[in-house]
């Protein structure tokens, strides 16, 4: 877990802008950051494969599917 000196929680803001400055894989939830680990050869090769066959079952539809990393935001 990444934590700023002097504080415990970080705005999302804050987490846009620390990895705007950063090459690592990061999390933010609930306020807190967390260091992701880089996915492994077996991840890798369902991940890709997934988004393949997902490709394949959109295409020509208004639907996209975007391979990972990509950024999502969950309001719950």
């Amino acid at each position: 877990m990444l934590s700023l000196p002097g504080k415990r929680n970080v705005t999302v803001d804050e987490f846009y802008k620390l990895r705007e400055d950063s090459d690592q894989l990061m999390e933010y939830i609930d306020g807190v950051i967390f260091m992701s680990p880089s996915p492994s050869t077996k991840h890798q090769r369902i991940s890709g494969r997934s988004h393949a066959q997902l490709f394949q079952l959109v295409d020509g539809s208004e639907c996209e599917v975007f391979h990972a990393p990509f950024n999502i935001e969950i309001n719950a």
